[in-house]
C-alpha cells in the first residue's frame, strides 16, 4: 500500500489505536465533556465569536490596512529595483555586488571569505587588547577552519546532499506511491 516500510508500519499502528479509542472509556468521557461544554455555551457571545465560520482577522479593518501598507512597500521596492537595474547596470558597485552573489557557489565562497576575515579580525582584536587565550580564539579558529574546508569544495551543497545516501534514505521514508491515497 505504501512505498515506505516505516510509513506503512506507522499507519497500521495508527489504525489499531484508532479502533481501540472508538470503544474506550476515554472517548465516552470526552463525548460527555464536550456535550456539557456545548450546553453551557448556548447563547454565549464569546463562544460564538470564536466558533463562527467567518475569519475575524480577514474582515477586520486592521488586517486590510496592514495588507494595503505591505502592498505599497512591495511596489516601492519593485520600482526601486527596476530603476537601479536600469540606471546602474554598468556601475562599479553594482557589478561588484552582482559578481559576489551571482550564483549559489559564488555566494558560498563570499560567505566563507567573510567568515575567514571575521575570524582573523577577532584574533587580531584579542591580540591588540592583550588577550592571549580564551573561547573566542576557539570560535575564531573553528570559523576559519570550516571556511577553509568550505572553500575547497567548489560544488553546490544542494547537489552534494541530493547525492548522499543518508538524504536518499530519509527521502525514501516519506515517499509514497502515486496511486495510493495519502495517509496524512
Amino acid at each position: 500500500m505504501y512505498n515506505s516500510v516505516i510509513v506503512g508500519f506507522l499507519v497500521k499502528i495508527w489504525h489499531i489505536l484508532e479502533k481501540g479509542y472508538e470503544h474506550s472509556l476515554l472517548k465516552k468521557f470526552n463525548d460527555k465533556l464536550i456535550k456539557g461544554a456545548k450546553l453551557l455555551s448556548i447563547g454565549s457571545l464569546t463562544i460564538s465569536l470564536f466558533t463562527s465560520s467567518s475569519s475575524l482577522i480577514e474582515e477586520s479593518l486592521l488586517y486590510k490596512l496592514y495588507c494595503f501598507i505591505i502592498d505599497i512597500i512591495v511596489k516601492v521596492f519593485r520600482e526601486l529595483r527596476r530603476r537601479i537595474k536600469k540606471v546602474n547596470h554598468g556601475s562599479l558597485i553594482y557589478t561588484t555586488i552582482y559578481n559576489l552573489f551571482y550564483d549559489e557557489i559564488q555566494l558560498q565562497s563570499t560567505f566563507y571569505i567573510f567568515f575567514i576575515a571575521f575570524g582573523i579580525g577577532i584574533i587580531g582584536n584579542n591580540l591588540v587588547r592583550g588577550y592571549y587565550s580564551g573561547r573566542s580564539y576557539l570560535i575564531s579558529i573553528a570559523l576559519i577552519s570550516i571556511s577553509l574546508i568550505g572553500l575547497k569544495v567548489k560544488e553546490d551543497y544542494k547537489s552534494i546532499l541530493e547525492g548522499s545516501y543518508i538524504f536518499k534514505l530519509v527521502k525514501s521514508i516519506f515517499t509514497i506511491d502515486e496511486g495510493v491515497e495519502q495517509w496524512w
